[in-house]
């Protein structure tokens, strides 16, 4: 359906405040507590856990008597993985074993068990809601006279859509920026009324390349992305492949030196990626492992693990 520009423009600006709107409302998240997370909250906030308790016997007395559902706000709970910052993860700090990366590791648990429900939740809202706006549209296009087809969108027509997510990137929102991406590539819109370029494309790619603009804002996104791939377990490893490929062949965009040095800061990351073992890594020299990691980065092509 050969469709104008200005229509073009309303789809997009429907589309960005859907999103917008959908990962706000995804964000609180109920789930039901194991002992372990009841007993870190408790510790950490005795306040809270008081609060979901009384919620818990008001609402659902039953379950109260063994478990407890947290309401938890998603986005407060995660932020953009600062959490992990009262912990020093490089191979300079008092670490000297793998056993001393246990509470790193329980806390990128707690994460974890958070960012898959929000980002799950986050994706059926956006279904939902963006389901109801088609079908409203395809009732408004056959009432007047139209067969509803879908609308090609050309990399051009995506600059709306990217200064939507733009807002993200440079208020430092960067695991809101690019579940604004995630949820552009849902089979909700890919199997409705919109095309999305996808050939030679990235939406992800291009708010990387907004947030290089800043190298103090790269910086940070660069530590989100590497937290970012061992929280999400793997499935936004495609932000790293991104940063390894621009540090290839783009270093005035994103330097390669900054990104080795940002990745060996972190030994969870540094651990995934060479597939060696703490104490081993630690033992090394630093220039060892600064080579160790460009020379993984350039077998795999960015790809962890």
């Amino acid at each position: 359906m050969q469709v104008s520009q200005e229509i073009k423009d309303k789809l997009s600006v429907v589309l960005g405040n859907l999103i917008v709107r959908c990962i706000e409302d995804a964000r609180t998240v109920p789930y039901v507590l194991d002992q372990d997370e009841a007993v870190d909250i408790l510790v950490r906030t005795p306040h809270l856990f008081m609060k979901l308790v009384r919620e818990e016997h008001s609402g659902r007395a039953e379950l109260a008597r063994e478990k407890l559902t947290a309401r938890l706000d998603a986005i407060s709970e995660l932020g953009q993985f600062e959490a992990l910052d009262a912990y020093d993860m490089s191979f300079y700090g008092p670490m000297e074993s793998d056993a001393d990366l246990s509470p790193v590791m329980n806390r990128i648990i707690h994460l974890t068990r958070t960012f898959v429900v929000y980002v799950s939740n986050t994706v059926t809202v956006f279904e939902k809601e963006f389901d109801s706006f088609v079908h409203k549209l395809r009732q408004s296009l056959q009432l007047a006279g139209m067969t509803p087809k879908a609308v090609e969108f050309a990399p051009s027509d995506m600059a709306g859509l990217e200064m939507r997510a733009e807002d993200y990137v440079t208020s430092g929102r960067f695991l809101q920026a690019f579940l604004f991406g995630r949820l552009l590539g849902s089979e909700a819109i890919t199997r409705q009324v919109i095309d999305l370029p996808f050939s030679n494309y990235s939406f992800n790619e291009n708010l990387i390349r907004i947030a290089a603009r800043d190298p103090a804002r790269l910086r940070d996104l660069v530590r989100f992305v590497l937290r970012a791939c061992y929280v999400s377990q793997g499935s936004w490893e495609d932000l790293f492949a991104v940063l390894a490929r621009l540090a290839r062949q783009e270093p005035d965009l994103c330097d390669p030196d900054m990104l080795v040095e940002t990745i060996e800061r972190d030994a969870v990351f540094s651990c995934n990626f060479l597939r060696e073992p703490f104490t081993a890594l630690k033992q090394r020299s630093p220039e060892d492992r600064r080579t160790a990691l460009r020379e993984a980065m350039e077998r795999s092509g960015g790809t962890v693990g």
